[in-house]
């Protein structure tokens, strides 16, 4: 499944990646699909409760040493 909109928030910490993926995602549609890079330590635990807190379905993530990439439908 391909993303619509992919963003990387490589290198930086929290909460600066959720800063930036509430602000992409206000530009999303609903149904469309985000990946979203970080390595951040607590990242991905951000990302998963901001789904959890925004209805939005988590898809698939992926972890390679400390970068997770995330996808969810918005």
């Amino acid at each position: 499944m391909a993303a619509n909109r992919m963003v990387d928030v490589m290198g930086k910490v929290c909460p600066l990646p959720l800063i930036t993926l509430a602000k992409e995602v206000r530009t999303m549609q609903k149904g469309q699909m985000m990946s979203i890079v970080g390595d951040d330590p607590i990242f991905e635990d951000s990302v998963i409760d901001f789904c959890r807190e925004g209805g939005h379905e988590l898809v698939d993530t992926q972890r390679e040493g400390k970068k997770v990439t995330i996808m969810f439908q918005v």
